[in-house]
């Protein structure tokens, strides 16, 4: 049965009762609530994805390692490229000559190379390369302790079966 807005808001008011075709299923609803735990029990967590994120995060953080470790040098290949800039300019545009065309494209590729490996990148690679190495020791904290209360669980359960 499908109730009107005006119908709804007649029984939310209480100038109408509900009709006995709507309220057998909100009676079911009602009961089927009072009748279920107010904390039923949780489900087992899933350990095969709880390993696949694991692995995830430890390959994601040896990617950023390595990228890391290669950022130093990108780095400082750029910023002597950069404190060349001057004297280039003055050997190649004297005075107030205009430098050549690809002088300005030898500046921006050093300044988007900073931009990619310089200080503020290489704080952010391991700002991030820290969340994902203590993201996976949390997890491998968790698979853990998951692993070792299903023994303990079947142990008990046995222990109270032969005591029957």
């Amino acid at each position: 049965m499908e109730l009107s807005k005006a119908m709804v808001s007649q029984v939310e008011r209480g100038v109408r009762k509900l009709p006995m075709a709507a309220s057998l299923p909100q009676a079911a609803l009602t009961l089927a609530q009072q009748a279920t735990p107010a904390e039923p029990t949780p489900e087992a967590a899933d350990t095969v994805a709880l390993r696949e994120h694991l692995r995830a995060c430890q390959h994601r953080a040896e990617q950023m390692a390595l990228e890391l470790s290669r950022m130093p040098e990108r780095a400082a290949w750029a910023r002597r490229r950069l404190a060349s800039l001057p004297t280039l300019t003055a050997v190649l545009a004297p005075g107030r000559a205009t430098p050549p065309v690809w002088l300005s494209e030898f500046a921006e590729e050093a300044r988007m190379e900073l931009v990619r490996s310089g200080s503020t990148a290489q704080a952010l690679l391991q700002a991030r390369h820290a969340a994902f190495t203590a993201e996976a020791a949390e997890v491998a904290r968790l698979l853990t302790a998951l692993e070792s209360s299903q023994p303990a669980k079947s142990t008990s359960a046995r222990g109270n079966s032969a005591a029957s």
